[in-house]
């Protein structure tokens, strides 16, 4: 079993400082201003590692129900429907929570851009409780994954957070399913115009084409094409709109081989 790096590292080279970086930020933030729950506004203990307290972590309501990821139809088991799957790449989609629910929306807002680096530890608890209850992944031979890859970040937008929290979050998820985790398997090679920054549906599918390539990385002494080829691949993220951004990375990874690719994300947008 080959695991990535620790989340301070990535092919990159700058991410460990950046990640270092995030953390004396949280820390130094702590001493002016002592955390209080994103939820309920309680005053959390000096030993608290999260924003969020563990009662109003359980308040989140994990989704009861699939949808197609490009039309939203009711599906089984998060697969996308006959009618999309002819033009696109993305096999299934499993959703953790809404957007809609105020503090899972509270959580994404404050990760990303207050670069609270730790609430995407919290985010992948919830995830794995998710696939606890739900059992949704590895139902059998045929849809069990092999390999945990999270949706990457542009340098540019990396330098500027200090950490990438599909990453994170996927290492988690890796580790708790056992399966082989490549945190640079993919690679962005354009520095678009962030997802939540697009008014319109037109414009974030067209924002998220062709955006990202595989990278030549090795596992096993293995190229990843090597190693993809056939693999169903688990591919994570924090959150989906149109999927269009999840599309692109299935893209990549079917062009190297994959058999399958299954997306995971914390939520999912209304728009």
């Amino acid at each position: 079993m080959v695991y990535a790096h620790p989340v301070q590292t990535s092919s990159l080279g700058n991410t460990s400082f950046g990640a270092h970086m995030s953390s004396f930020k949280e820390q130094f933030l702590d001493i002016l201003f002592p955390r209080h729950c994103l939820g309920c506004d309680v005053l959390l203990g000096k030993e608290a590692v999260s924003y969020v307290c563990r009662r109003c972590l359980k308040t989140i309501p994990f989704t009861e129900s699939f949808a197609c990821t490009f039309c939203k139809s009711p599906v089984k088991n998060g697969k996308t429907c006959p009618y999309c799957i002819k033009n696109h790449f993305l096999d299934e989609l499993f959703v953790t929570t809404s957007y809609e629910n105020p503090l899972a929306e509270k959580m994404l807002k404050t990760m990303k851009y207050r670069f609270v680096a730790s609430l995407a530890n919290d985010i992948a608890d919830l995830m794995i409780g998710y696939l606890k209850k739900r059992a949704v992944i590895g139902l059998g031979p045929y849809s069990t994954p092999s390999l945990v890859v999270p949706v990457p970040l542009h340098f540019k937008r990396l330098n500027w957070r200090g950490f990438n929290q599909a990453e994170i979050i996927g290492r988690q998820i890796s580790n708790y399913l056992e399966l082989d985790f490549a945190a640079d398997a993919l690679k962005r090679v354009k520095n678009k115009k962030p997802q939540a920054d697009m008014p319109n549906r037109f414009l974030r599918i067209k924002n998220a084409q062709n955006v990202f390539k595989l990278n030549s990385i090795h596992i096993h002494h293995k190229t990843i094409d090597d190693t993809l080829t056939g693999k169903i691949v688990l591919l994570v993220d924090d959150i989906s709109t149109t999927g269009s951004t999840l599309d692109d990375c299935a893209r990549a990874l079917k062009g190297a081989g994959a058999k399958k690719v299954i997306g995971f994300v914390f939520a999912r947008n209304k728009i």
